[in-house]
């Protein structure tokens, strides 16, 4: 099964710190965390501040990354069968991912590859659209990425 992954983050900068992550299996069922102690207001870029944190749905998403580590790993092996990350930015989304799965709580059904995904401009805003989603909000951006996968 593909697990549609997009995470949000302060800036475009190395290292830079996450805000939230989200996964959206292939039947829609979703993991959406937003992250409260891995970053402050004043480390988000002007761009975040605008156009990601007006998104951001509170609680009940709302929890700490240790708590992120255990939620986001059970409830991939909650899914039952073999799972691979599918993401359209593998470069910034999978390192983030990587971090709170240590080697600790790594789901045993999770594949350690993952899927490259590209979702065209012009079918992202037609998803969007007629959703009613937001872009820059990680659990609808992993939204689009499956509906325009697994829906087409």
């Amino acid at each position: 099964m593909k697990l549609f992954l997009d995470t949000e983050f302060v800036d475009l900068i190395p290292g830079a710190k996450l805000i939230s992550i989200a996964l959206v299996d292939e039947n829609e069922d979703f993991f959406y965390a937003e992250l409260t102690d891995t970053y402050t207001l004043a480390d988000c870029s002007d761009f975040v501040k605008l156009n990601v944190l007006p998104y951001l749905r509170g609680d009940p998403y709302k929890m700490t990354w240790a708590e992120c580590q255990i939620r986001i790993g059970v409830w991939i092996e909650e899914r039952g069968v073999d799972c691979t990350i599918a993401s359209d930015n593998p470069p910034w989304d999978i390192p983030y991912l990587n971090k709170l799965l240590t080697t600790h709580v790594w789901p045993q059904n999770l594949e350690t590859s993952y899927y490259p995904i590209w979702v065209p401009e012009k079918d992202k805003l037609e998803i969007i659209q007629a959703g009613n989603l937001d872009i820059h909000n990680a659990l609808d951006d992993a939204i689009v990425m499956k509906r325009f996968e697994i829906d087409k």
